[in-house]
């Protein structure tokens, strides 16, 4: 999934990128502080392939294994920040991807529950989190579309690939009051990313920009 535009430069170590990435949160109006301490101390080069190292901090959208991307920083940050996590929620994360995302989470909530339909990608991202000694993910290879039913409700739900209309077995499994974000959407062209809180058996939804990224698959896959 990525996001609206292209921001960075080119710094001289992870050091600076990471320093040069914070300031431009805060320059976007991202100030609380739970959110920065999370993204600012995860290595983000760790979550993305070795070749791409260098432009870890940068905000864009790069290639990971099994034909998947990367959320880009600032829109994982912009995520955790609107999802407003506390540290007794649970956290539903549908779309491991290379875990990174995943990672920000962990370091907000109680425990993430998270899915992805690919074998690889949860085999590896598990090694990434073990690795920065995040204990507080269970994983599990599954289709996204239907969530985690036996471990529901959940505080926050984040779906990072797009659909075309929002699953309802979300809905059932977000508690009330609880938080979801998505992008709608279909194959090929911009998606809209949504902001759904839970009122009773409805939802308030808001719109908070448009991304480019994945559409969310039927099914499970093995490995690549």
């Amino acid at each position: 999934m990525s996001g609206p535009d292209v921001l960075g430069s080119k710094a001289g170590s992870p050091a600076e990128a990471m320093m040069a990435f914070v300031l431009r949160l805060r320059s976007r109006g991202l100030t609380d502080q739970k959110v920065l301490n999370a993204v600012s101390t995860l290595p983000r080069p760790l979550f993305v392939l070795p070749e791409h190292a260098g432009l870890a901090w940068q905000d864009l959208t790069l290639p990971i294994q099994c034909g998947q991307t990367i959320t880009p920083p600032m829109l994982a940050a912009m995520i955790a920040e609107r999802l407003a996590v506390e540290p007794t929620h649970r956290v539903l994360e549908i779309g491991t991807g290379s875990g990174y995302l995943t990672a920000v989470l962990a370091r907000l909530a109680r425990r993430v529950m998270t899915l992805d339909r690919w074998r690889t990608l949860i085999t590896e991202a598990e090694e990434r989190l073990r690795s920065v000694a995040i204990l507080n993910v269970t994983m599990m290879v599954a289709d996204g579309r239907h969530g985690w039913r036996q471990q529901a409700p959940f505080d926050r739900i984040v779906m990072t690939a797009a659909v075309p209309e929002i699953p309802q077995a979300l809905i059932e499994q977000l508690a009330v009051g609880g938080r979801m974000i998505l992008p709608l959407g279909e194959r090929g062209g911009e998606h809209r990313l949504l902001l759904c809180t839970r009122e009773g058996d409805g939802l308030a939804i808001t719109e908070l920009t448009t991304v480019r990224g994945t559409v969310l698959l039927e099914g499970t896959a093995g490995r690549m």
